[in-house]
């Protein structure tokens, strides 16, 4: 009945031994804080953004056409005119008289005063403007697709900046503990150099190995300034945020290897752009067909003070006349309209040519995006693959590594060997750590990239 309980149990570890390793968090919750405050202070993401804003209220510019256009008119006006009026004669037999016999000049003077209120709405536009609007609206997304593009660059590189800096703090790690050692095997030679038991060269063999151990601190330091600056200048960051920030630098393991790149926003963006640039086709298509408006109008018109002056008449001379006003209040009026462009010079035709030739290079372009980025894919499987069996090497390389350097230090003291052999081991075993631990950073490196080719980055920061 135990051994039952135990295998039971021992089952039950295995399976959320599993389950934590495949359920590893591939991004550290601090760098996703971190990445999202550098899309925050990106400057080259807020203009993409701005335009992307910029063409949808472009859109929304689009739609209002089918919306009811009001305009209000108010003016005043002197005029002073100068002309000629022929009418028919009129004959007075009675008088022996011809009235408005031959062309009559006259000069007129008035003021006038217009106020009125006209709507004009579009009823049919050859669906020029929906399509038009829904074109725009799949440039945005376009335009959206690329903004998530460059996200994924900026995350893949503060990603790598601070891979290099936990990189940087393993190779302190290592310096330290190989300083320990050797400061422990300086104070016993130097104690056996008091006794008559070593010579010299054995304290100047290591004081040189700890020297160049200081002259490694040195370029640490320098090396691990420079990332820090350069992720303040992405994300935004103070020196001392940044430093708060430390994890293990250790592989990232996928559960699921990529199999397509359909979900790489530089093809969503293609995609877009071929359904942004079908709409602008139909379109074009549509500016061959008239467009029908509604129309009305109410206005109040008042001509006043007017001055008629008619020269030279018979018998009477000159003729003088004038009014108060001439009102009419409101004029209304209301119909339908058509307009339609019957002939432009060819100009309809050229577009729709220019936009199937838009849509054959976009196209063009999404088949040649899509054959190398699969290449691309291909070619971040095979390099993860491979950074995985580096791993496994390495492994056991610091095994080996460690426990000759134990050996070494055990022959030392026994005087098996001289300081030389123990300094080239320990030397070694600086080496082997520091190729293991730049394998890990190389293989998290590959995970980020394989995620990046298939398009899965983002969505595993944003998670």
């Amino acid at each position: 009945m135990n051994k039952r309980w135990s295998y039971a149990m021992l089952g039950i570890f295995c399976l959320f031994a599993g389950e934590n390793l495949y359920a590893q968090t591939i991004i550290e919750p601090q760098l996703k804080t971190v990445i999202q405050n550098a899309f925050q202070a990106n400057k080259d993401l807020k203009v993409k953004s701005m335009d992307a804003n910029k063409t949808l209220l472009e859109a929304d510019e689009v739609r209002a056409k089918k919306l009811p256009h009001v305009a209000a008119t108010g003016l005043y006006g002197y005029t002073h005119n100068n002309g000629s009026l022929d009418l028919p004669t009129l004959n007075l037999p009675a008088l022996n008289l011809g009235l408005f016999e031959g062309a009559t000049d006259f000069t007129m003077t008035s003021q006038i005063a217009y106020a009125g209120i006209s709507v004009r709405q579009v009823i049919f536009s050859g669906l020029q403007i929906p399509n038009g609007q829904r074109a725009l609206q799949e440039k945005s997304k376009a335009q959206g697709y690329l903004m998530d593009a460059s996200r994924e660059s900026i995350a893949k590189d503060i990603l790598a900046s601070f891979d290099q800096l936990m990189l940087l703090d393993e190779v302190e790690k290592l310096i330290v503990d190989s300083e320990k050692r050797l400061k422990k095997e300086q104070e016993k030679v130097n104690k056996a150099i008091a006794n008559g038991l070593a010579i010299p060269y054995d304290r100047d063999k290591l004081k040189l190995a700890l020297l160049e151990l200081e002259e490694k601190k040195v370029e640490l330091t320098g090396n691990r300034e420079l990332l820090q600056k350069k992720i303040q200048q992405e994300a935004g960051l103070a020196v001392a945020d940044i430093q708060a920030i430390v994890y293990q630098l250790s592989p990232i393991m996928l559960e699921e290897m990529p199999t397509d790149v359909q979900e790489r926003s530089e093809l969503k963006a293609l995609d877009a752009s071929a359904k942004a640039m079908e709409y602008l086709y139909k379109k074009e298509k549509g500016a061959g067909l008239p467009t029908v408006f509604a129309f009305g109008s109410a206005n109040y018109l008042n001509i006043f003070d007017s001055n008629i002056k008619i020269k030279d008449k018979p018998v009477v001379g000159d003729i003088n006349l004038s009014t108060n006003h001439l009102k009419g209040r409101p004029n209304l009026m209301v119909g339908l309209g058509v307009k339609w462009d019957i002939f432009t010079g060819g100009e309809h035709k050229s577009k729709i040519k220019q936009v199937q030739l838009d849509q054959a290079i976009n196209e063009t372009k999404r088949a040649d995006a899509e054959e190398k980025l699969t290449l691309l894919l291909d070619k971040n499987k095979l390099s993860y693959n491979t950074s995985n069996q580096k791993l496994r090497v390495g492994e056991q390389q610091v095994k080996v590594a460690e426990n000759n350097l134990k050996m070494a230090s055990r022959q030392y003291e026994a005087e098996l060997i001289d300081v030389t052999e123990l300094l080239a081991t320990e030397n070694d075993w600086y080496k082997v750590n520091l190729a293991y631990y730049s394998s890990v950073l190389q293989q998290r490196l590959s995970a980020v990239e394989l995620l990046h080719s298939s398009g899965k980055l983002l969505d595993t920061i944003l998670e």
